[in-house]
């Protein structure tokens, strides 16, 4: 009797508990994918990444130590290294088993982001220095480069900043043609194929409008490749009108 009253107890303890513990959120892709940037869920627990978010257990205790989260159908969505909230090393999966992206130091001031298609092909190589993202680095499926964008190591200086076609050809191109301050850049836009120009005009950084300005010729083609508009800009104005 006093066996089966214990058990009884010991059952009932159990299930009180039970019902105490918050149990694991699971989730489906079709919430967290974004067609262009993938699975950013965790990103915000990522300094490095641009996150300012820290993560805390269902019990509201800091995350410490590897830290799992699955799919509804119990597939590994992702496992991640946290210190006090904040992730150090993680992989993000899809729900087939392929990684999505992977984050991880590889020197005491680099550390490097890696994003991947479902096929496994790669899809992108971000490269951080001291906290800072210098160096994007986003393909096509097909392995042919998208964009690139790169600064030097303090973050200071926009070193290029291009885009292509498909098929490998450039879509746009943005590149520093001076070295002394204020460093002029060369803006090129093609049209699909990437020999035709579409537009070509040159630009500096303002201080002032914290962005790139126009400062100099810049010409507009059609795609015969007959100057449609001609057009003189001075610190971002307009200065004169050539067509």
């Amino acid at each position: 009797m006093l066996i089966a009253v214990f058990a009884f107890f010991n059952v009932h303890a159990q299930e009180d508990l039970k019902k105490q513990i918050a149990h694991e959120r699971v989730y489906d892709l079709k919430d967290i994918y974004d067609s262009t940037y993938g699975i950013q869920l965790f990103d915000k627990f990522n300094p490095a990444a641009g996150g300012d978010s820290v993560r805390k257990t269902l019990q509201g205790y800091m995350c410490n130590g590897f830290v799992q989260d699955h799919y509804k159908d119990g597939s590994l969505l992702h496992k991640g290294f946290y210190t006090d909230g904040v992730l150090s090393l993680y992989t993000n999966y899809y729900p087939n088993g392929q990684e999505e992206r992977t984050f991880k130091a590889v020197t005491e001031r680099k550390s490097e982001m890696k994003k991947y298609f479902s096929s496994g092909k790669l899809k992108s190589d971000v490269q951080f220095f001291d906290g800072n993202a210098i160096s994007y680095h986003d393909f096509h499926e097909n392995g042919t480069p998208a964009y690139v964008e790169e600064y030097d190591k303090k973050h200071e200086r926009l070193l290029q900043r291009c885009s292509y076609f498909e098929d490998g050809k450039p879509e746009s191109i943005f590149v520093p043609i001076t070295d002394k301050s204020p460093i002029k850049y060369s803006h090129k836009e093609y049209y699909p194929g990437g020999t035709q120009l579409k537009e070509d005009y040159v630009m500096l950084f303002s201080p002032d409008a914290l962005d790139f300005i126009k400062d100099g010729e810049d010409k507009a083609y059609d795609e015969k490749g007959n100057v449609t508009s001609d057009i003189i800009y001075v610190d971002g104005q307009e200065n004169q009108k050539i067509k």
